[in-house]
């Protein structure tokens, strides 16, 4: 995979992690597979990550743990 070194990551990169959480790999191996450090992998996980559920109940309800959506 063509990757700049400590640079911004492609989207080709940004395929890869894709894919490889689909694929149940961890941020270790990802990050190995592409050249780059576990925690580039990690934030770049979080600042574009996204719900793909929303709720409209509440999380201040004292029976949120028991609800069965």
């Amino acid at each position: 995979m063509a990757t700049n070194k400590n640079k911004h990551l492609t989207q080709d990169d940004r395929n890869v992690i894709a894919i490889g959480i689909v694929n149940g790999s961890s941020k270790k191996a990802i990050a190995d597979n592409l050249g780059k450090d576990k925690s580039t992998i990690g934030k770049e996980i979080r600042a574009h990550r996204y719900l793909s559920h929303k709720s409209t109940l509440s999380l201040e309800c004292e029976n949120y743990a028991h609800c069965k959506f």
